[in-house]
């Protein structure tokens, strides 16, 4: 009887569980892992109440995948929306230094749809006396009082560029299902490793999931948590194949 060892992870294609188009590859991950549970009940009887009988049913497989990397795309996946192209109005907070007396100069042009703030500050940190300009705040601002080196907090919103892709995460908008299509290696005892195809027909995505940010350690993983549902067609959750000559 072969044996084999698993010791490689997996590669996956997300895709269309109807036109087999593919959503996203997930080719960064860190691990990938089957858990198969089902419940048990059992008819007892006789001196002291032994199991004599026992019915499976309620057999739940989950897949936890762990990525290095995100991208858009997998991003997609995880929120049930995509990143789409456009002009955007932004946040910017920007320290100044003053280089002529009373004049400011902006790297960008505020929008006149939101208000702008500016600060006296000492750090770049701090908010200060709060400043009024002489004239509307655009990206040349003419003030009163402010000496050649004093640092100033620029709080205000500028259009981005056209190249800029936004995504929402919206309160009515969830995680879809998928077909699941992988492809990893096991090594039988000879030392010879044998291509394992995975293939589940029906992946739903869950909706929670977290991204962290850390200014120290390991960089943070984005896990996948998915439930595998009966396929529509036939009684299969989970179809493995081994490419084996």
């Amino acid at each position: 009887m072969t044996q084999y060892g698993s010791r490689e992870i997996m590669d996956v294609v997300l895709k269309d569980p109807v036109t087999l188009e593919p959503k996203v590859y997930l080719e960064s991950l860190t691990t990938s892992t089957f858990e198969f549970q089902g419940s048990t009940v059992y008819a007892r009887g006789g001196k002291g109440h032994p199991k004599r009988i026992g019915w499976d049913s309620e057999k739940d497989v989950t897949l936890n995948m762990e990525d290095a990397l995100i991208s858009k795309d997998s991003l997609g996946v995880l929120t049930g929306s995509e990143f789409k192209k456009g002009t955007k109005v932004v946040h910017k907070k920007e320290v100044v230094t003053v280089k002529e007396v009373n004049t400011l100069t902006l790297e960008k042009e505020p929008v006149t749809s939101k208000p702008s703030f500016l600060y006296r500050t000492t750090d770049g940190t701090s908010i200060g006396e709060k400043l009024v300009s002489a004239t509307p705040v655009t990206q040349e601002i003419t003030l009163t009082g402010l000496a050649v080196g004093e640092k100033v907090i620029a709080d205000y919103y500028y259009e981005a560029p056209e190249t800029t892709q936004s995504m929402t995460v919206a309160s009515d908008v969830f995680p879809g299902t998928y077909l699941l299509e992988g492809t990893t290696m096991w090594r039988n005892e000879n030392g010879v490793d044998v291509e394992a195809k995975y293939t589940v027909p029906k992946l739903k995505v869950l909706p929670g999931f977290s991204i962290g940010m850390a200014s120290t350690g390991d960089p943070q993983p984005f896990t996948f948590t998915c439930e595998v549902l009966k396929d529509t067609q036939s009684t299969a959750m989970v179809i493995i194949d081994l490419l084996e000559e």
